[in-house]
């Protein structure tokens, strides 16, 4: 239960986390709230990643201690990006999921070979990526996202929030945060504090 909001922008990628966690019960209502430490965040940085889930709290913590993401070369970029990611760290992130015992149990009405049960986001050389239960992946062109239950308030204010002119990393954290606190007003399941990360795509010297 988690607010996560990525924005990509030219040369830069940020994202920004709520910290709440919530225990529900099987009627699907809230019976304890935590918030959790900074060096526990709902972001993780692994390696030159960035990694967020929403969902459980199981996949943050696999992603902050038992991950070990595979090395993406600094200036990959575009379908070579994009190629790595669907035969190289999917694959990586499955296995690991796996190993730990975070994935749905196999059925015979099970719809796809491997699920697991949180969203997640990964930032490397300044791109964004959002991976789903079904470990499909996809970027989207107009470079906003939000995941997990406050999501949809999220996207609608960033959507109010977009700038006419260049879009800055100052810019980007205000807008951030501000979407964020609106989503924690109307979603019960997030809330303060919130924390952002930005990475910056390397460029590669010329000679």
């Amino acid at each position: 239960m988690t607010t996560i909001i990525g924005i990509q922008g030219e040369g830069f990628a940020l994202v920004c986390t709520d910290s709440q966690i919530s225990d529900i019960d099987t009627q699907g209502y809230a019976t304890q709230i935590a918030t959790l430490r900074e060096s526990a965040s709902k972001i993780a940085t692994n390696g030159r990643y960035l990694l967020g889930a929403a969902g459980d709290v199981r996949a943050i913590n696999i992603l902050h201690h038992a991950f070990t993401p595979p090395t993406a070369p600094a200036n990959l970029k575009g379908k070579r990006l994009d190629h790595f990611m669907t035969v190289k760290f999917i694959p990586a992130l499955r296995e690991c999921f796996e190993t730990q015992g975070y994935a749905v149990p196999t059925s015979d009405s099970s719809e796809h070979i491997a699920e697991q049960g949180s969203s997640i986001i990964v930032v490397i050389n300044g791109v964004i990526y959002v991976i789903d239960g079904a470990y499909s992946w996809y970027s989207d062109t107009v470079g906003y996202y939000a995941i997990g239950t406050g999501a949809q308030y999220a996207l609608g204010a960033i959507a109010s929030m977009v700038p006419k002119g260049k879009l800055t990393t100052v810019l980007a954290k205000k807008m951030a945060i501000k979407a964020i606190a609106i989503a924690a007003k109307f979603d019960p399941y997030t809330g303060f504090p919130y924390h952002t990360q930005i990475q910056e795509a390397e460029v590669k010297p010329r000679v």
